[in-house]
């Protein structure tokens, strides 16, 4: 099998309901992720005081990726992904809705907290799967790049522009408001996706496997494809830098730049604006210097922003770090997506995008805890010289393997 560098001229979407009804659903969904995201750490906070316990609410939402991502992706090979989307979504609805009544009811407690972390978490890995495996089935080849652009444009906007304030709003109106919202929006979007018309089968199945010959299968495709496989590495040095620097960014804005707690929010829009500005502009770079160029460029580039936020203690220098951070970060995932969703066979998106995300996010709670022993060892500057060197180091290892996407996959 070949798999062809997609990048033909045209960009329309194959089907334009189909795509803006996914692409709805993503809106109001990531909506409700924004309002949970400010309401989890607010919530642990006014149940402990314990930086520990807090922390393991957000490392609870983290753990089901390395422990079932693999799964989930084979259980999306092998259904409807359309159904798996509402139906994930139905249950995710529930579980936060009981939970707000428990929040209504009494204080709950930080263990209740963290199970609920942990079985988002658990669902995420099915719908995240099947989300981005029924994109290549509502959208034509020329569009992937596109779509992704508006996919992850909406979801960094809502989540971090939008959803954050207001959830952080509602939780001053009544603590259970914004996991009331959340289940809204949960709701909301499994109606949408269950509006979609027709069944999205992620391809034909010739012989009965194991879940465990699936997972193993997915493995051995990426293992043996190596762009992909050297993208999948590298996005370990990149997520890895980048949860370093997101780690240690609230004690750097407030003891290294003298920013108030305004002064850190303000550093977190920045980050999400420069996101928003990457997804945008990525479809059209790509075009413009290919893909290689693009992701090469773009790990390069948050290393050197990485380097700047590390040898400077200027306000101005520190927000134009952090802008070139989100704008690389979000181009690197667009064409990178785009990419995957094109070389993988239907019937195996699943379960190498699972295997692609298992390494992605395993890297980000390994990253911030590194930063965490390097921010103090060395000083809040250390995380972000440390990433931004390992970086550069790894991208110019990289660039022997990450040279030609258009390719056959290897037999062995």
């Amino acid at each position: 099998m070949t798999d062809a560098d997609p990048a033909p001229a045209a960009e329309t979407l194959r089907s334009s309901r189909a795509f803006w009804i996914v692409w709805l659903a993503s809106a109001v969904s990531t909506l409700g992720d924004g309002l949970r995201y400010v309401a989890f750490p607010l919530l642990a906070a006014g149940l402990t005081s314990d930086p520990r316990a807090v922390a393991v609410v957000f490392a609870a939402g983290y753990l089901p990726w390395p422990l079932f991502g693999l799964l989930g992706g084979a259980i999306v090979d092998r259904h409807d992904l359309r159904t798996v989307m509402w139906g994930t979504d139905t249950a995710r609805a529930v579980t936060v809705a009981a939970f707000t009544f428990v929040l209504i009811s009494s204080n709950g407690t930080i263990a209740a907290l963290a199970i609920l972390s942990f079985l988002l978490g658990t669902a995420e890995t099915l719908f995240d799967n099947a989300a981005s495996a029924i994109v290549p089935q509502v959208v034509s080849p020329g569009g992937f790049e596109r779509a992704n652009s508006w996919l992850l444009g909406v979801q960094t906007l809502n989540t971090t522009l939008i959803g954050a304030p207001l959830g952080a709003a509602l939780y001053a109106l009544a603590r259970w408001l914004p996991l009331a919202a959340d289940a809204v929006t949960f709701a909301a979007a499994a109606a949408l996706v269950w509006s979609l018309p027709g069944r999205y089968r992620p391809g034909t199945r010739t012989q009965r496997t194991t879940l465990a010959a699936d997972i193993a299968t997915g493995l051995s495709w990426l293992r043996r494809h190596q762009f992909l496989h050297t993208a999948c590495l590298l996005l370990i040095v990149v997520n890895s830098t980048l949860a370093a620097a997101e780690a240690v960014l609230v004690l750097y804005s407030r003891q290294t730049l003298g920013l108030s707690n305004y002064g850190y929010t303000a550093l977190l829009v920045t980050l999400a604006v420069g996101g928003i500005a990457g997804t945008v502009i990525a479809p059209t770079l790509r075009r413009w210097i290919g893909l290689r160029p693009l992701m090469i460029a773009s790990a390069i580039g948050q290393a050197v922003a990485l380097l700047a936020a590390g040898l400077t203690s200027k306000v101005p220098i520190a927000v134009a770090a952090m802008a070139i951070v989100g704008a690389s970060n979000a181009a690197w995932n667009v064409v990178t997506i785009s990419y995957r969703q094109a070389a993988v066979p239907g019937e195996l998106l699943g379960r190498v995008t699972s295997s692609y995300s298992v390494v992605a996010l395993s890297a980000m709670p390994i990253g911030a805890a590194a930063g965490g022993v390097i921010a103090h060892q060395w000083g809040l500057h250390a995380p972000y010289l440390t990433g931004g060197l390992a970086l550069t180091v790894a991208t110019l290892l990289a660039l022997k393997w990450l040279n030609d996407p258009a390719q056959k996959i290897s037999d062995r």
